[in-house]
C-alpha cells in the first residue's frame, strides 16, 4: 500500500543550468510538493466526505447508482467517483451519477489492514459500471448485481482507493524500463456486510480513531435523557408555608435522568465525578431533598440548582454534536478508503447516518475545536456547582444579569461558593481571555477589584436585561421591602416591589375605634442589649436573630407616631402611650389567592426584569418571613389613585474656589398632593464633589480648578415618584493666585523680578504687588511697573528670600516667596575636594594613575586656590559577603584609623559596604594627602586593593556619608567644593543591585549636594553605564554644575578641577 505520509519529504534541491539529474533529485522534488499538499488538505482544510456520494438501489436492484461527490483521506487523496476515457490512463469526473450493474468478490492485493482482522481481509465485493464491464476483455467472476437481491440494502458502501507502484505488480502494458516506475491510483468501489464493518471499526488490524470517537458522540447524544425543568405554579389552595415548600419540591424532577445523563458524559469526556463517596445520585438527591436542618429554609435556591444543572446539561447537550473537527488527523484513520454508508441510506438532514464518514474540519475552518473544550468545562463546572452549594445568609444584594441565555452569560447566584474554582469554569469566553474574575456575582471577594465589577449598577447596564435579587430570603418582610428599596434608590432601578400573604391573620374592620398600644423603653432596652449579646457571641441562629430584631423594628416604628399621649399613673421615661391607625399599613400586602383573581404570570425567576415586579410571598403578618420570591413582567399592582409628581425647580448658588458651601435646594420646589418630599441626587458637578446630607441639603465642595461655573443635578421624590430634573448652577469665586518666583545675582548685586508675570487671577483682573516681608541679606524695592528690585547687601548669605502678595481690587492673595540666589564662591576663595575611590578589584589601574600624578593634582588645587586654604580628603567605596573581614580588615593602615572614619554597613542579600576614609579634610594637608594616597593598592606598606562582590558598588552609599555625614571632614562655608568619584560601574547602594531604588537615591543625593553647593565630577567608564537605560553618573554631574569623562588619568582630574574653577590656569 503506498501510504504517502507515513514518511514526509521535508526537502528538495533546486536545479542548476545544464545539470544531469538523477532520479532520486527528481523523486525528492515531486514527493516534497505532493506532501505539501497532501498536508495542506488534511491540516487546512479537513478529512472524511465533504458532500455526495449519496448511493440507491434501482427499483429493480439491478444496479446501484451513486452521486458524485468529494472527499479527502487521512493520507491527503482527493476523492470523486471516476469514469476512464478510451486509450488513455485519464479519467473524467464531469457527471453526476454512476451505475453500478456488475459484482465481484474482491481480494485486496496490497493486503490494506482496514480490510483485515488478525490478518484476515473481510469478504468485499468490487462493483464496475457497465461501461467498464463492456470494455473487460476477461469477464470471469463478475455477475449481475441484482443476484445480491434484497441483501445488497444491509451492506456499506466503501470508496477504496487502489494505491501502489508498478513495482509492486506486473508492468502488464508498460514499458518500465524506459517509462520508469508508474505510480497506480485505482478507485474501487466496494461492498461489505454491515456486520463485518462493524467488526472492523471495533477489533480490525487498524483503527479507525476518528470514526470510532465521533461515532461515540453520536451514541452519547442519542441516549442522553431530554430534561427540562418544571415549573412551579402557585394557585389560590396555597395557604401554608408547607404547601408552598411542596409546590418548589414537587417540581424537582428528572433527579435520576439527570444522574443517568450527565455519568453518562462524564464517562465519554474522562471528567472526575467526585461527591466525597457519595454517587451522583444520592448527592443530589440530599442537595435538592433538604432535611430542613439547614439554618435557612432556602428550597427555592435548591430548585434553582436544578434548573442551573440542567441548564449545563442541556448546554453540554447542544455542544455534543458540535465537535467535528480534528486538529492532527490520525494518518492510519481512513487513509485510503471512505465509508459512505449503508446502500440507500437517506442521507436526511439532522439525521445521524451509520458507517458513513464525516467531514472532520481543520480549526481554522471551524470553531468546533473549541466545542470540546466547552463541553469539558461545562461538565466539571456541573460537579463544581453541586460541591459549592451552600446555604447562605447575608445582606440584601442586586446584581445584574441576563435572563434568556445560558448560564455561562448569567451572574453567579449567591448560592454558589464562588471560589477561583468556580470561576474558572463559569464562563468558557472570559476564562479563556483571562478575565474570569471579570464575572459578576453577588459573591465579589474573588472577583476583579474593577469597580464596575464590584459595584456594577453604578456603571452602564444597557446589556443587562435582568436584576438578581438575593439576601432576603428568610428576612421579615417589612426588611426585605425596606433594603430592596433602598437599593432600587440608590441605583435609580425601574422596578416595583409587592408583598402577598397565604394567609391573614384576620380582617381588619374600618369601623373599629383606634387601638391604643403601650410600648415600655425600658423593655426594649432589654431586648435590644439581649439581642445584640447573642449576635456578638454567635449563640443565637441567624435566621432567630432577624425575626427578634424585626419585633422590636415594629415597636421601634411606634415610637415614630406623632401623636403622643400620657398615660395617668406611668413613668413618662419607660412607657410612652402611642395612637396608630390599624388600618394604615405602611407596607401594602395582599392575599395570595385575591391577587391571583386579577393577575396571571408568576414566575419563579430569584429576581425580575427592569420594568417589572418582584413579589415576596410570605405565610402571614404574624408569620412574616419571606419564604420564597416571583416576579412579574410588568409593573403592578396598586389600587389606589394616581399620583401627582413633584416638581423641582432650578437653584443658584456661589463658592469660593476650592472651598465648600451648604446649598439648601428644597425650598424652591413643591409637591401639589403636599407629600413630604426627599432629596435624590442625579449627577454629579465637573469641578467638584457634591454629597447629600440627611437633611436634604447639598454640601458642594470647588475642586480648586480654574473653572468658574459648575453645576450639578437632582430631583425630589414624593415616596412614589421622581419630580423632573433640576439642575444647580453654582458661580465659582477666586482670590488672585500668587506664585513663588526664583531670581539669581552675583554677590552685591541687583536684579529687578518681575513677580507677577506668573502671578494670575481667574477674573482676568488687574493686579496690585505688595512687598510682605523684607530680605535678610539684602533690600526689596517695589518699582511703579510692579517689579521689585532686589540688592544684595550680606556677603556671608548666599541665598535670600522675601515675600509679597497681590490684590484684585476685592481679594488678597496667598503670600507668595522671593528666592535668590546668589552665586557659589569662586575657587580662589577656598576648595573643599573629596576624593571617593571605587576600591573594588578592577580599579588598580585607576588608582596607581592618580598616585602618579598626585603631585599634580595637588599643585592644580593649590593654584586654583589662590592664597586661600585648600582642604583634601579620601574616601573608599568597597563591598565584602562578610562585615568582618575583608582584603585589608588586619592591615595596620586599617586598624590604626579611628572608628568615625570606618563605617561598615550590614546591608541586604547577605552584602556589607565597607566606607572608609583614608584622610578628612584639613588645611593645606598636602603632604597627610600624598601620604595616605600612597597607602591605596599598597599590599606593603598600605591596603590591599579590595574585590567587591561583583557590581555594582556602593559608591553612591560613600557618597551621602561625604555630604551628609561629614565622613571626609566638615565642608567650610564660602568657599568651592567638590568630591571627585573615580569608579568603573554604576552605582547599587546596599544589596549589590542596580535598580530604581538607586536612581532615586542619585536624585537624592543630587538634590542634597545642590542645597551645599557641592559639585560633584565623576570619572572613569562607570559614565558610560546605564540603570534602565539612564546614565545616573552624568545626571549627577550636570545637575550640581560639575561634570564628568571616562578617562581616568591624573590628567583628567586635573582638567575637571580646571573647568569646574572657570576652565582656565590661574
Amino acid at each position: 500500500m503506498n501510504t504517502k505520509l507515513d514518511n514526509v519529504t521535508t526537502q528538495y534541491r533546486k536545479f542548476n543550468e545544464n545539470q544531469a539529474l538523477t532520479d532520486g533529485q527528481l523523486n525528492e522534488f515531486i514527493d516534497y510538493f505532493e506532501d505539501q499538499d497532501r498536508l495542506s488538505r488534511t491540516r487546512l482544510s479537513g478529512v472524511g466526505l465533504v458532500c455526495g456520494f449519496k448511493s440507491e438501489s434501482s427499483d429493480s436492484d439491478s444496479a446501484l447508482v451513486i452521486t458524485q461527490g468529494a472527499g479527502v483521506t487521512t493520507d491527503g487523496d482527493l476523492i470523486t467517483l471516476r469514469q476512464k476515457l478510451d486509450k488513455t490512463s485519464d479519467v473524467a469526473i464531469d457527471f453526476d451519477t454512476r451505475s453500478y450493474k456488475y459484482y465481484r468478490n474482491y481480494t485486496d492485493e496490497v493486503e490494506y489492514k482496514h480490510f483485515r482482522i488478525e490478518g484476515n481481509q473481510v469478504p468485499l465485493v468490487e462493483l464496475i459500471t457497465q461501461d467498464e464491464y463492456d470494455k473487460l476483455t476477461n469477464v470471469e467472476g463478475f455477475r449481475p448485481l441484482k443476484e445480491i437481491g434484497s441483501a445488497m440494502n444491509d451492506k456499506v458502501v466503501i470508496l477504496y482507493l487502489e494505491s501502489y507502484s508498478n513495482e509492486e505488480t506486473p508492468c502488464q502494458d508498460a514499458d518500465c524500463d524506459n517509462t520508469g516506475a508508474e505510480q497506480v491510483s485505482n478507485l474501487k468501489v466496494l461492498l461489505a456486510d454491515s456486520e463485518k464493518v462493524l467488526e472492523l471499526i471495533s477489533r480490525g488490524d487498524a483503527k479507525d480513531t476518528i470514526y470510532k470517537a465521533h461515532d461515540a458522540y453520536e451514541e452519547l447524544f442519542d441516549q442522553l435523557p431530554k430534561i427540562e425543568a418544571k415549573r412551579v405554579i402557585l394557585d389560590a389552595d396555597i395557604v401554608k408555608a408547607s404547601e408552598l415548600k411542596a409546590r418548589f419540591q414537587n417540581a424537582i424532577t428528572s433527579v435520576a435522568d439527570l444522574s443517568k445523563g450527565f455519568g453518562a458524559i462524564a464517562g465519554t469526556f474522562n471528567v472526575s465525578v467526585n461527591f466525597g463517596g457519595q454517587s451522583l445520585v444520592d448527592k443530589l438527591t440530599s442537595l435538592l431533598y433538604s432535611s430542613g436542618g439547614s439554618r435557612l429554609e432556602d428550597y427555592q435556591y435548591r430548585y434553582d440548582l436544578l434548573k442551573d444543572l440542567i441548564d449545563t446539561y442541556n448546554e453540554i447537550r447542544g455542544l455534543i454534536l458540535h465537535l467535528n473537527a480534528e486538529c492532527c488527523p490520525d494518518i492510519n484513520s481512513f487513509p485510503k478508503h471512505l465509508l459512505l454508508g449503508r446502500v440507500g441510506a437517506s442521507l436526511e438532514l439532522g439525521e445521524y447516518t451509520l458507517y458513513r464518514h464525516g467531514f472532520y474540519h481543520s480549526p481554522v475552518t471551524t470553531t468546533d475545536d473549541e466545542n470540546y473544550e466547552r463541553v469539558v468545562m461545562l461538565a466539571n463546572r456541573f460537579v463544581q456547582k453541586i460541591n459549592g452549594f451552600q446555604s447562605y445568609i447575608g445582606p440584601v444584594k442586586i446584581t445584574p444579569s441576563n435572563l434568556n441565555v445560558w448560564l455561562s452569560d448569567k451572574a453567579i447566584p449567591y448560592y454558589y461558593n464562588v471560589d477561583k474554582l468556580l470561576l474558572n469554569k463559569w464562563n468558557y469566553e472570559k476564562t479563556k481571555t483571562d478575565r474570569e474574575t471579570y464575572n459578576l456575582s453577588y459573591h465579589t471577594d474573588n472577583l476583579a477589584t474593577d469597580d464596575f465589577v464590584q459595584t456594577p449598577l453604578n456603571y452602564n447596564i444597557d446589556n443587562y436585561d435582568f436584576y438578581r435579587i438575593e439576601g432576603h430570603l428568610g428576612l421579615p418582610f417589612e426588611t426585605a421591602v425596606q433594603n430592596i428599596n433602598d437599593l432600587k434608590k440608590q441605583y435609580g432601578l425601574a422596578f416595583d416591589v409587592a408583598v402577598l400573604l397565604l394567609q391573614e391573620n384576620g380582617k381588619i374592620d374600618s369601623r373599629l375605634p383606634v387601638e391604643t398600644k403601650k410600648v415600655s423603653i425600658d423593655e426594649l432596652r432589654k431586648q435590644i442589649t439581649s439581642v445584640s449579646k447573642d449576635i456578638s457571641t454567635a449563640k443565637v441562629d441567624p435566621k432567630n436573630a432577624l425575626l427578634n430584631l424585626s419585633k422590636i423594628d415594629s415597636q421601634l416604628r411606634l415610637l415614630n407616631k406623632v401623636d403622643f399621649l400620657p398615660t395617668p399613673g406611668s413613668s413618662g421615661e419607660e412607657v410612652t402611650v402611642v395612637k396608630e391607625d390599624s388600618r394604615k399599613e405602611e407596607i401594602t400586602t395582599e392575599l395570595l389567592s385575591e391577587f391571583l383573581e386579577r393577575k396571571s404570570g408568576l414566575e419563579h425567576l430569584a429576581g425580575v426584569k427592569p420594568g417589572g415586579t418582584f413579589i415576596l410571598i410570605c405565610e402571614s403578618e404574624a408569620n412574616n418571613q419571606v419564604l420564597a420570591d416571583f416576579s412579574l413582567p410588568y409593573l403592578c399592582c396598586s389600587k389606589q389613585k394616581p399620583n401627582i409628581p413633584p416638581v423641582a425647580t432650578d437653584d443658584k448658588a456661589s463658592c469660593m474656589i476650592g472651598k465648600t458651601v451648604i446649598i439648601s435646594v428644597l425650598d424652591n420646589d413643591y409637591d401639589a398632593d403636599n407629600d413630604l418630599l426627599t432629596v435624590v441626587k442625579k449627577s454629579n458637578p465637573s469641578y467638584g464633589s457634591v454629597v447629600l446630607n440627611s437633611n436634604g441639603t447639598f454640601t458642594y465642595t470647588h475642586d480648586g480648578s480654574a473653572n468658574l461655573e459648575d453645576s450639578f443635578t437632582y430631583c425630589v421624590n414624593d415616596g412614589k415618584d421622581d419630580s423632573n430634573i433640576a439642575t444647580v448652577f453654582i458661580k465659582i469665586k477666586s482670590a488672585p493666585v500668587a506664585v513663588n518666583d526664583h531670581a539669581s545675582t552675583e554677590n552685591g548685586g541687583s536684579v529687578d523680578i518681575l513677580v507677577k508675570d506668573n502671578d494670575y487671577d481667574l477674573g482676568n483682573t488687574p493686579l496690585k504687588v505688595f512687598i510682605k516681608t523684607q530680605p535678610s541679606g539684602g533690600t526689596a524695592t517695589l518699582n511703579p511697573d510692579g517689579s521689585i528690585k532686589y540688592t544684595h547687601t550680606n556677603p556671608s548669605i548666599l541665598t535670600d528670600s522675601f515675600t509679597y502678595y497681590i490684590n484684585d481690587g476685592e481679594l488678597d492673595s496667598n503670600i507668595a516667596t522671593v528666592t535668590i540666589s546668589i552665586a557659589p564662591p569662586p575657587c580662589d576663595s577656598g576648595m573643599d575636594v573629596v576624593f571617593i575611590f571605587d576600591y573594588t578589584g578592577s580599579m588598580g589601574s585607576q588608582i596607581e594613575a592618580a598616585k602618579t600624578g598626585a603631585s599634580n593634582i595637588v599643585s592644580t588645587i593649590q593654584e586654583q586656590s589662590g592664597e586661600n586654604a585648600y582642604r583634601l580628603g579620601i574616601v573608599l567605596a568597597d563591598e565584602y559577603g562578610s562585615g568582618t573581614v575583608s582584603n585589608y580588615h588586619t592591615a595596620a593602615a586599617y586598624t590604626s584609623l579611628p572608628p568615625s572614619r570606618k563605617f561598615v554597613n550590614t546591608g541586604l542579600n547577605s552584602k556589607y559596604q565597607w566606607i572608609t576614609a583614608m584622610e578628612v579634610m584639613t588645611d593645606n594637608n598636602e603632604s597627610t594627602f600624598k601620604t595616605q594616597l600612597n597607602k591605596l593598592n599598597n599590599y606593603t606598606g598600605g591596603l590591599s586593593l579590595g574585590s567587591g562582590s561583583g557590581a555594582p558598588e556602593p559608591t553612591d552609599m560613600a557618597l551621602s556619608r561625604v555630604v551628609e555625614y561629614n565622613f571626609a571632614g566638615t565642608f567650610r562655608n564660602n568657599v568651592a567644593k567638590y568630591v571627585i568619584i573615580i569608579t568603573d560601574i554604576t552605582p547599587g547602594g546596599n544589596d549589590d543591585t542596580a535598580n530604581i531604588t538607586d536612581i532615586n537615591e542619585i536624585i537624592r543625593l543630587k538634590n542634597k549636594c545642590v542645597e551645599k553647593s557641592i559639585k560633584v565630577i565623576v570619572l572613569g567608564s562607570g559614565v558610560n553605564s546605564q540603570i534602565n537605560d539612564r546614565y545616573v553618573w552624568r545626571e549627577l554631574a550636570d545637575g550640581t554644575g560639575g561634570s564628568w569623562n571616562s578617562s581616568y588619568n591624573a590628567s583628567a582630574i586635573e582638567t575637571a578641577i580646571k573647568n569646574g574653577c572657570g576652565g582656565r590656569d590661574k
